[in-house]
């Protein structure tokens, strides 16, 4: 990776700075504007992830709030900018992992002897690695491609290393804004555990909510796909919606030109459908709207290749029409429907090599998932009980689903454990706070585009809310997973049946209310996205989608 002249870090600092000033921060600060404040404590961060947790750096340096944001720009434009003009990046250490099984340090346990840390010479002006001894040492190989590290050992040939090719984490310091743009651009460079190390084997349980495969297997590597025999498990009560695996029947009037082959051995043209859920995804780009298409294809894949395979043909079919995002294949990953760890992480591989090859290239692959302990912060009491009650979806297994390059986005889901979180005395706004700085501080979003998935808003009956209770409901569960650095807000919902009531976002026969008008008032965002069932409009597809676009700039289109 080029170094940067001082005049061009002060070009690529003032530009960001001044992007600060006009949007919604979403990157780590650049500088205390307090340097006297260094020595106290950031009660927030410790409240949230406990000082002594890797993510507790994370969390002090970065611009929570505009605020925040707004003093950093004040800090550093001061006396007409001469701390800025007197600034000297300054790269933080690099600390690799080089033992056998690639795990890296601090987050994954690993061991001294195994731990290379490399800080960078000025001087030499390349990064320069120590053993735990102190002895001047080479990095892993992968760390030489760039030219960023001496990899010569002390006298050895550069570009070769005697010890494992591992991946690398990161440990930067408090003004370590480059090493976190160098995280980002270098593919073996992890913030993170490492998702495919293999987790501890535990027997299945029957119940699908309290399973007690708390890590999982390592998945092995599939050809095809193929979904061992389970029983079918019906979804939790926040959205019940089943998906219909029966191919849809096309249409040749509206076949594109381009074809593809399904995951089945004979080729097929692909068809965009004239059904209830093309013919709104036709009206929505026309609208200007991003499309996903959302469907689960979790029953499918636990009732065997054929349903599976007949499931997958029929999603990329929807996805193929031009204009289309991609589609989202599994709603709170891991909650419902699956017994073991290994069933769910095989079934996003299943379903990821599946789609990518039935769809056009360039379409995306999306999954919902919910974490519950990261809504406690740092109690862990809460952590240890919901990590106990849903171990399937602990933060370190649900990071081994989605974090491994199987899907592009992921929407976190939110609001859907308060009654858990009040036994601990942790309040609904609080429990939003720790997971989007959590979510945040644990750098999902250099591996995945986040988004949030939102249940709080929709009501049954007439909305009842004031403005300003309308007002501070958008901000707690729109502006701060903005603020906290997600891509979008997807909202639960345009209109849906559940649990003998019908809930919406607007009014019965799209009458405006208080939230709407709060939410009409982030439109120039360009990131609130809401689910559309198109077999169930309140007036009618078209009339609803222009509605819908008067706030939304993305729809996610459930495909019957």
């Amino acid at each position: 990776m080029p170094r940067l002249r001082k005049r061009e870090w002060i070009i690529a600092l003032v530009a960001v700075l001044l992007t600060l000033t006009i949007g919604i921060p979403t990157g780590m600060a650049l500088a205390d504007p307090a340097p006297a404040a260094t020595d106290q404590v950031d009660n927030e961060c410790d409240d949230i992830l406990g000082s002594g947790t890797p993510e507790f750096m994370y969390c002090k340096w970065m611009a929570k709030t505009p605020k925040d944001a707004l003093d950093v720009v004040r800090f550093w434009a001061r006396n007409d900018g001469e701390k800025l003009k007197e600034g000297v990046p300054y790269p933080g250490p690099v600390l690799f992992c080089t033992d056998s099984s690639n795990k890296g340090p601090g987050m994954q346990d690993c061991a001294d002897k195994d731990q290379v840390l490399c800080k960078y010479d000025h001087s030499a002006g390349k990064y320069v690695c120590k053993d735990v001894d102190g002895n001047i040492t080479k990095p892993p190989a992968k760390a030489c491609q760039g030219g960023e590290f001496d990899c010569s050992g002390g006298g050895g040939s550069s570009g070769t290393s005697s010890t494992t090719s591992g991946e690398t984490t990161a440990s930067p310091g408090p003004n370590d804004t480059t090493q976190n743009q160098q995280t980002q651009a270098d593919p073996n460079v992890q913030t993170l555990e490492d998702p495919n190390a293999p987790p501890a084997d535990t027997p299945p349980q029957d119940e699908p909510r309290t399973q007690s495969d708390t890590n999982g297997e390592d998945a092995p590597k599939v050809e095809t796909s193929t979904a061992p025999q389970q029983d079918e498990v019906t979804p939790p009560s926040d959205d019940p919606q089943q998906p219909d695996t029966t191919q849809p029947q096309p249409d040749p009037s509206t076949a594109p030109k381009q074809q593809q082959t399904t995951p089945k051995a004979n080729q097929q043209t692909l068809t965009a459908p004239n059904d209830a859920t093309g013919k709104a995804a036709a009206a929505a780009i026309k609208l200007g709207m991003r499309v996903w298409i959302e469907s689960e294809l979790a029953p499918a894949w636990t009732a065997g290749k054929d349903q599976f395979d007949a499931a997958v043909a029929s999603m990329a079919a929807q996805a193929s029409r031009p204009g289309v995002v991609g589609v989202k294949f599994a709603q709170d990953l891991g909650y419902w429907g699956f017994k073991t760890a290994t069933d769910v992480r095989k079934f996003v591989k299943d379903s990821s090599t599946a789609l990518r090859a039935a769809m056009p290239a360039g379409k995306q692959l999306a999954v919902d998932v919910v974490v519950p302990e990261m809504g406690c912060g740092a109690n862990e009491p809460c952590q240890a009980a919901l990590r106990g009650k849903y171990p399937l979806i602990t933060r370190a297994n649900v990071e081994k689903y989605v974090l491994t390059g199987d899907v592009d986005h992921v929407n976190v889901s939110s609001g859907l454990f308060s009654s858990e979180y009040a036994t601990y005395k942790i309040t609904p706004d609080k429990a939003l706070r720790n997971q989007w700085i959590g979510v945040r501080a644990r750098g999902w979003d250099t591996r995945v585009h986040v988004g949030a998935r939102e249940v709080g808003l929709a009501h049954s009956g007439a909305n009842k809310l004031t403005a300003a209770q309308a007002e501070a409901a958008a901000k707690l569960r729109v502006d701060l997973p903005l603020q906290a650095g997600v891509q979008t807000v997807m909202l639960w919902t345009h209109r849906q049946e559940w649990d003998g009531a019908t809930w919406r976002l607007l009014d019965q026969g799209l009458a405006t209310n208080t939230m709407w008008k709060a939410l009409q008032a982030r439109k120039g965002l360009g990131r609130l996205s809401v689910t559309f069932d198109a077999s169930d409009p309140e007036k009618g597809i078209t009339q609803d989608l222009s509605k819908l676009a008067e706030v939304f700039d993305e729809v996610y289109i459930h495909s019957q």
